[in-house]
């Protein structure tokens, strides 16, 4: 592979290859681009699926590097007396499919901007059965339960959608609502695979193999609170507990048949990972591949992935057969690549859409077990198909404004709060590299002379921009002039915990109260409690007790109010009303650049 920070193909070109966030694992935020393979190799039937892997077998061995995808349907093909071959007839693409490329270029996440070429969203998404359709089915697969044919039978159906633009604008639009996942793009010529899976299939690097099934899903708060919540509910739910670990055990014994006897392991049991639609459950299963195991032994031990298809896997993946309406294709197959060195990744291609022309389909659904919840299931599939809804951009950044005054002031806790925010987020972060900018940033401008406002800002792939704006005049030692905003805050939106570039009411408020002569205004939330200022935390003093706004009431924990709350006996969190504003000894507004400030409220509204 050969370090690059420019690209010149661009998506759009047939058989170009793009992966990118935890693909790259020395690099999250940046992407792996396979462009002009000297060869492609499409499987057609399951049959020949021993010689398709021969074929690319002697690929790696002449030291080309392959990319593409094993679709689902091409599992049928290890065990063919298991299954009818007439889903697999109905495919619209290849069972499988990789190009043969001389190399992988590495590109940073600011080389490959050149790659996209503008934005654009779904349309309006209609499922391909209705809720009572979908009850029917999930009722078929109990009574096989109950019979003790199966214990779990993971349920899909297909999403359709239409689309402007093109297809790699779709794909860009979809990387910036879900970041930091195993993303991987194809171009095939006449379809494309847009892939933004957050689930691992395997990992190999030498002979160690790592696989990290994901089972157990739970929707994202509208306050931190609330978030926390649905991430303890996960973690300690019996019932998605029992799903995960019924994968987990299958998932061993599939290592088990290629693994060296002994070296099969659980490093990781029931984690929760959030990212920005939905948490999920995931375990880590590792082991260390025998010397003499064939690139078609490894997948027929280990295809499709056990999270995908249920348990027993032979008996689940007929009954999907017989129940889902249409093939599955590449969904919930696998997409990724393989080096020469025989280092090789795989997403399991779960939030994958198949794109051709202005048309789109994407999978959905969830693992169906006897004490699943029709209602509750057809949801998940709604949930996780939350990245397509049509709706306001979601394109936006985190960051951070930090105090320069000879050294930077609560540095380590502004970069704390941007890598919660990321890691809640979805978004890649590489501190490291953000430290080592701020430390150059010190030494060859700022030089340790005056204050500055320094603003860093993230972006979903990882990259980030710094800015340095002069604070060298003094602040005034006036009490803050504070209007009331006319306008509430919704007290659900996961967002507003965090420090976001979606900050528009804020901004439009606070340029309108400064034209009246204010210096802030004070936000209350649609259930009356006061919430913040449009650039600082409220305060309150009365009896000389401090009392601020609780996080409940959707607020950003600002760092100079995390540092009142820590060194402050005398202080506490509660809910407030304007009320209690009114009635208060004193108020003050705090932020990090300013610090604690008196404040006067005033009865103006701005809106």
């Amino acid at each position: 592979m050969r370090d690059s920070f420019a690209a010149n193909t661009m998506l759009d070109e047939p058989f170009t290859v793009l992966f990118g966030g935890s693909f790259r694992k020395d690099d999250p935020g940046g992407y792996l681009l396979f462009s002009d393979p000297v060869d492609t190799i499409a499987l057609t039937s399951p049959d020949d699926l021993r010689s398709f892997f021969g074929k690319l077998e002697a690929f790696l061995a002449e030291g080309f590097s392959l990319a593409g995808y094993v679709g689902y349907e091409a599992g049928y093909g290890f065990e063919p007396e298991s299954f009818s071959s007439e889903s697999a007839a109905k495919a619209v693409v290849p069972l499988a499919w990789f190009g043969a490329y001389r190399s992988a270029e590495r590109l940073s996440g600011n080389g490959a901007e050149g790659l996209f070429s503008g934005q654009c969203r779904p349309g309006a998404l209609q499922f391909d059965m209705t809720q009572g359709e979908y009850a029917e089915k999930i009722d078929e697969i109990k009574k096989h339960i109950a019979a003790g044919d199966v214990y779990q039978v993971n349920f899909t159906g297909r999403y359709r959608f239409d689309f402007g633009g093109s297809a790699s604008s779709l794909f860009r639009y979809l990387s910036s609502r879900q970041p930091g996942v195993y993303s991987a793009w194809m171009n095939l010529g006449e379809h494309q695979l847009a892939s933004f899976s957050p689930e691992l299939f395997f990992r190999m690097e030498g002979n160690g193999i790592e696989t990290r099934p994901m089972k157990g899903t739970a929707p994202r708060g509208g306050s931190e609170h609330e978030d926390r919540l649905f991430r303890e509910w996960l973690g300690s739910n019996e019932k998605n507990r029992a799903e995960n670990l019924m994968i987990v055990d299958l998932l061993r014994n599939d290592l088990g048949r290629i693994c060296k006897p002994g070296s099969v392991n659980v490093p990781e049991l029931f984690s929760v990972e959030t990212y920005p639609t939905l948490h999920q459950m995931v375990s880590s299963v590792r082991g260390e591949v025998q010397d003499d195991i064939s690139l078609y032994e490894l997948f027929r031990a280990v295809f499709p992935c056990g999270s995908v298809t249920g348990a027993p896997k032979i008996r689940a993946m007929q009954l999907i057969q017989e129940l889902e309406r249409s093939p599955r294709g590449v969904y919930t197959g696998a997409a990724g690549y393989m080096l020469p060195d025989r280092s090789m990744c795989f997403n399991v291609a779960i939030r994958t859409a198949m794109l051709c022309g202005h048309t789109g389909e994407y999978g959905a659904g969830g693992g169906i077990v006897w004490d699943s919840n029709t209602g509750e299931e057809y949801n998940e599939c709604r949930l996780k198909a939350k990245i397509l809804k049509p709706g306001k951009a979601e394109n936006f950044g985190i960051f951070e404004t930090i105090l320069y005054n000879g050294s930077f002031v609560w540095l380590d806790e502004h970069l704390f709060r941007l890598s919660e925010s990321a890691r809640c987020l979805g978004f890649s972060c590489d501190l490291e590299r953000i430290r080592r900018e701020l430390e150059r940033l010190t030494d060859e401008e700022l030089r340790g002379r005056g204050r500055y406002k320094v603003r860093l800002e993230l972006h979903p792939e990882g990259t980030f921009q710094i800015t340095v704006d002069d604070l060298s005049e003094s602040p005034s030692s006036d009490p803050v002039s504070v209007c009331r905003a006319g306008v509430s805050l919704p007290s659900d939106g996961h967002l507003r915990m965090h420090k976001t570039t979606r900050r528009e009411l804020y901004d439009k408020l606070l340029r309108k109260a400064k034209k009246r002569g204010y210096d802030e205004l004070l936000f209350c939330n649609d259930r009356g409690e006061v919430a913040e200022g449009a650039i600082s935390n409220i305060i309150i003093c009365s009896d000389g007790h401090y009392v601020t706004p609780g996080l409940s009431s959707g607020l950003l924990n600002g760092i100079y109010r995390q540092y009142f709350l820590s060194t402050r006996m005398n202080v506490q969190e509660a809910i407030l009303t304007m009320h209690d504003i009114e009635q208060a000894d004193l108020l003050f507004v705090c932020n990090s650049l300013r610090g604690l400030r008196r404040a006067v409220l005033f009865d103006e509204v701005v809106s």
